[in-house]
């Protein structure tokens, strides 16, 4: 989750009720919620993303992280993306935009502030939703070198090929079937079982 800190903010107003601002989408919700809005919203929506949110990309995900954020305010959030169309590259936002607003309706109602929730919509999907879990796609990215005209070196960050596992019920598995994929990231950064361990790693520590 990605917050600006070692600059300012800029806030500008393009029409009644649409704003932009100069940083990140985290950014954005705080911006929103705590100089803008007078009131705020019962639901967030964070997107629609130009590309998948799937498996570990919610942990790099700026439209996921601006969900979080909501989240962490205690308002229900879900985060949007779509998956382009193999044929043609497009997006269609429209489409995208008819189905986010048509699962709104029922999200809305349980009005569940544990959780985010996750959408991926292929451009070419089937209709049918499928609740899903995450899936795993792991990242080794490709770093490029180049050398810049006062001879500085830097660096060009790449995804390389991911190797993708599409366990049954996964997101991967839905999109890769034409499927709309909804699942749901909950904010939770214990495990019980690895702190086990690791006391009992540690258990022959003096007591301090």
């Amino acid at each position: 989750m990605s917050l600006t800190i070692n600059h300012p903010l800029r806030l500008q107003q393009m029409e009644a009720q649409d704003y932009v601002i100069d940083g990140t989408p985290a950014d954005c919700i705080n911006i929103a919620l705590q100089k803008v809005m007078p009131q705020w919203p019962d639901f967030v929506v964070s997107g629609i993303n130009a590309g998948e949110n799937l498996c570990e990309d919610v942990f790099f995900s700026g439209t996921v992280a601006a969900a979080y954020t909501a989240h962490l305010y205690g308002i229900p959030a879900l985060a949007v993306s779509m998956i382009a169309d193999p044929h043609n590259g497009e997006y269609p936002f429209v489409h995208g935009a008819d189905i986010t607003a048509t699962l709104l309706r029922r999200l809305i109602p349980l009005n569940n502030t544990n959780i985010v929730y996750n959408l991926n919509i292929p451009a070419c999907n089937n209709g049918e939703v499928a609740l899903t879990t995450t899936g795993l796609k792991q990242y080794k990215p490709s770093v490029v070198e180049r050398t810049d005209p006062r001879n500085r070196k830097y660096y060009w960050l790449g995804t390389g090929t991911p190797e993708l596992k599409a366990q049954p019920g996964s997101d991967l598995e839905a999109t890769s079937q034409g499927k709309i994929s909804l699942s749901v990231l909950k904010y939770n950064l214990n495990t019980p079982e690895e702190l086990k361990k690791l006391h009992e790693a540690f258990n022959d520590q003096p007591n301090q």
